[in-house]
């Protein structure tokens, strides 16, 4: 029989892919999951990395024929996402245990604002595309590299609302088709991760029997999400997920506090 630490890690795995395919913020669920399993603040970040990992290639499948439209933005944000993500978990597993420990409910705090934030982003886009003219940029412009570069170094290091913060870069690099932005947004998401994925796999970070009860408790989410996302209220459960994501913000900067 699974422990109860096995439980609620099982249990957020569920939950965190129920909520991938609402409204998204899994992440905010998995990582203090892992942390109430006995992880430290970075093996919970790198097993929750790759145990959420684990599902991107499937949702990008979806997106196939529309990432064949924007095959030249492709390449040049496909690279830099790729170092990035790289280079944020090489600087996870580089700096001391306690740095991340010390900055990590900021990071937790930051990624809860993004998520709140997605709301008015996404009107903010939409007004956006209806006042542009409609025709779209052939290739992001050097300033989105270095843009897609931090947010892809962010990423390798934490991750949570990375997804949030490409939208909104992709839209002000002047995308209008949401379609496309989100192809672009997850074939980038996954490269963001997969550097850092295969580095801490190489580098023997990762918890896999935990990360096991993730992904066995991801599956049904990921499968009973997909089929109700259209009937659960998204901004109900953004409610909920930003509501964890400060409690938990406000119980890490508590424990630093005592």
């Amino acid at each position: 029989m699974p422990e109860s630490s096995e439980w609620i890690v099982l249990a957020a795995g569920f939950l965190a892919a129920v909520m991938n395919s609402i409204a998204g913020g899994g992440t905010m669920l998995t990582f203090p999951a892992l942390l109430a399993a006995g992880l430290s603040g970075v093996m919970a970040n790198t097993t929750s990395t790759v145990a959420l990992f684990l599902g991107m290639p499937g949702s990008l499948w979806a997106f196939r024929r529309r990432l064949a439209e924007v095959k030249p933005w492709i390449l040049p944000m496909g690279i830099v996402s790729l170092l990035g993500g790289l280079g944020g978990g090489m600087l996870l597993l580089a700096l001391p245990s306690e740095f991340f420990d010390k900055v990590v409910p900021w990071l937790l705090l930051f990624a809860t604002a993004l998520f709140m934030l997605n709301g008015p982003i996404q009107r903010w886009l939409r007004r956006k595309r209806e006042k542009e003219p409609d025709t779209e940029p052939d290739r992001p412009k050097a300033w989105g590299l270095l843009f897609q570069s931090g947010v892809a170094l962010y990423g390798g290091y934490f991750g949570a609302g990375i997804g949030i913060m490409m939208l909104a870069g992709l839209g002000l690099l002047g995308l209008r088709d949401v379609n496309r932005m989100n192809a672009i947004k997850a074939l980038l998401g996954m490269l963001c991760n997969i550097a850092s994925v295969i580095y801490f796999i190489a580098c023997g970070a990762v918890d896999w029997r935990l990360a096991g009860w993730l992904v066995a408790g991801s599956i049904p989410g990921y499968f009973l999400g997909s089929h109700f996302a259209q009937k659960i209220p998204a901004i109900a459960v953004r409610a909920i997920v930003s509501a964890i994501g400060l409690g938990i913000a406000a119980s890490l900067f508590w424990k630093q506090m005592a």
